[in-house]
């Protein structure tokens, strides 16, 4: 129905965002808070939908994530850093509100909001990364996400260190991966500050413009997408796509042509703070109407009473 209510989950390492909206894509309400252990975090969510009624929702998780609708996993995350998520259950979690649900990457999420509404529009192939609490990318062709044996997870791809660089990696699963260089925290933990406080002229930014853009380069050569849109909170910083873009030249070396119509665009995301939220809510319209088709995803159980 044209004035049926979807939500949306942005589940993120750091900060999670709900939201309501209508088919046409406009946001009815909207909360942000930090995200908590898993049962206070959901606690929260569930409180929200009892006072906010929808006819189904879309999920946009942070990874590692099963998203395969035919997986008995469906919908738990896998072994993560951030203490108490490990083997943590989305779709049971949601049960009580006994919907249609649609679960995803929160990099995929964004990425299906930018090519219905925004920078990816006309692509065939589009890239999605996001830099902020870890670094984590998606991949659109003809209009699906990428899955697989799990899900895309380029931010843990190995790049090149600087001769100078010698900070411990922040991923406490590779020493030299781009997540584990890069990330916010890999940034605090070198320079003291976010990137967008340092001033100018320092060589930070040329060493994490470097480091995204050797990652750029090799998703260029296996994917050949024609936009990789850059957003989290690190790629708020003035440039940087500018930066990074100058470094993919530099990395590929003239074997990809650089001609306008034959290059990779580096953007930031057009739907600014929304892509997220925006592409949980497409999720929500399409295991709509995926279940009144009859190719049923998984919906939330109906709880039992009482």
């Amino acid at each position: 129905m044209a004035d049926d209510i979807f939500g949306a989950i942005e589940l993120g390492g750091t900060k999670i965002k709900v939201a309501t909206g209508t088919r046409d894509g406009r946001i009815v309400t909207e909360l942000a808070f930090a995200t908590r252990q898993p049962g206070e975090s959901f606690e929260m969510i569930l409180s929200f939908f009892a006072n906010n009624r929808v006819v189904a929702i879309g999920v946009g998780a942070f990874g590692p994530v099963t998203v395969s609708h035919k997986s008995v996993q469906y919908g738990r995350i896998g072994i993560t850093p951030k203490p108490g998520w490990s083997g943590f259950d989305i779709s049971h979690a949601l049960a009580p509100l006994g919907v249609p649900m649609a679960i995803d990457t929160d990099v995929n999420a964004a990425l299906i909001g930018e090519f219905r509404r925004g920078a990816a529009a006309d692509c065939r192939v589009a890239v999605y990364l996001t830099i902020g609490t870890g670094i984590g990318g998606g991949l659109l062709v003809d209009g699906r996400p990428v899955h697989g044996l799990l899900h895309p997870e380029m931010g843990h791809l190995r790049v090149i260190r600087d001769p100078g660089d010698d900070l411990h990696s922040q991923c406490p699963f590779h020493a030299n991966c781009v997540e584990g260089l890069a990330s916010g925290p890999a940034i605090i933990a070198r320079f003291g500050k976010p990137l967008s406080a340092l001033p100018a002229d320092h060589g930070g930014h040329d060493l994490i413009a470097d480091y995204i853009g050797q990652l750029c380069a090799a998703i260029v050569l296996i994917a050949s997408p024609e936009v990789i849109i850059i957003g989290g909170g690190v790629a708020k910083t003035p440039h940087l796509h500018t930066a990074i873009s100058r470094r993919v030249r530099t990395s590929l070396n003239g074997y990809i042509s650089a001609r306008d119509d034959n290059s990779c665009r580096i953007v930031p995301p057009k739907l600014h703070g929304s892509s997220g939220l925006m592409g949980a809510l497409e999720l929500a319209y399409d295991a709509i109407d995926n279940y009144a088709s009859g190719q049923k995803r998984p919906a939330a159980k109906q709880a039992p009473p009482g």
